[in-house]
């Protein structure tokens, strides 16, 4: 733990500019870098879903995650992280992790003073509870709780051990080897709330291993999720920028030597 916590103060860190919901008002970066899996959509023809792919570093930042890696292999026994993201020296704003499954790990580094985790058990608008991180693991959850960081002095490292790979998910091989297996898919197509699925399943329901479920909002997915028997269905968020219509998305989806029935 020493020798990442020095290499981690000596450790030029990348500017990050993506992760927008954690910075403080006026900033464009902050300096940290993700290290392991990043998730990744992949579209278009025979293709769809979401692939797992391995973050590109540079040897120092490289050699910092092998490091953090053993420390959480030692560490964290029970629990499958594939990825790890590193923060330095900055006061990170309240927020919530959108894209993190289930619960994370975190654990100060540093020679810094001050600096919890502030997390917001009792809502987003009530005190929260300051947590002491320094050289120590802590887990919670941080798709359910808001959370930010104390002011510190000194040099403060926090690293979040986390999963990206969501149990819903439909990986690129997986999908292909799915749809081959048939000549034809039923498409059925959900645009609001007001569709009963359970009755349009109903119709096909000596077919049901043909059938892509479509929604066009990430509200239906999450509704539908719980309501139907997601052994037997794939249930795919309509989401592709350069497509207009459902139906012309299905088709970047589909291979062309599947027909497809649409059921609208």
């Amino acid at each position: 733990m020493d020798l990442l916590s020095e290499k981690l103060i000596n450790l030029k860190f990348p500017n990050n500019t993506s992760r927008k919901n954690i910075f403080q008002k006026g900033d464009t970066y902050y300096p940290g870098f993700v290290g392991g899996f990043i998730r990744l959509q992949f579209s278009g023809k025979n293709t769809h879903g979401y692939n797992l792919q391995l973050k590109q570093l540079n040897k120092p930042c490289q050699e910092c995650f092998e490091l953090a890696k053993k420390l959480g292999d030692e560490h964290l026994k029970d629990f499958n992280f594939t990825s790890i993201q590193f923060n330095k020296n900055y006061k990170i704003a309240k927020h919530i992790d959108k894209y993190n499954e289930g619960k994370s790990y975190i654990i100060g580094l540093g020679d810094y003073e001050g600096g919890e985790l502030l997390i917001y058990f009792n809502g987003a608008d009530n005190p929260p509870t300051p947590i002491d991180i320094k050289n120590k693991f802590y887990t919670f959850d941080g798709n359910k709780y808001y959370h930010e960081v104390a002011d510190f002095t000194g040099n403060r490292i926090s690293l979040v051990y986390y999963s990206v790979e969501k149990p819903a998910d439909i990986y690129q091989h997986d999908f292909l080897n799915y749809i081959n297996k048939f000549n034809y898919i039923i498409a059925i197509l959900v645009k609001d709330e007001s569709t009963d699925l359970n009755k349009r399943l109903e119709n096909y329901k000596n077919n049901t291993d043909r059938i892509i479920i479509f929604c066009e909002k990430k509200y239906l997915v999450d509704k539908y999720k719980k309501e139907i028997d997601r052994s037997k269905y794939y249930l795919i968020l309509f989401k592709h920028r350069k497509v207009h219509s459902l139906t012309e998305y299905i088709k970047t989806v589909i291979p062309d030597n599947k027909s497809i029935l649409f059921d609208h």
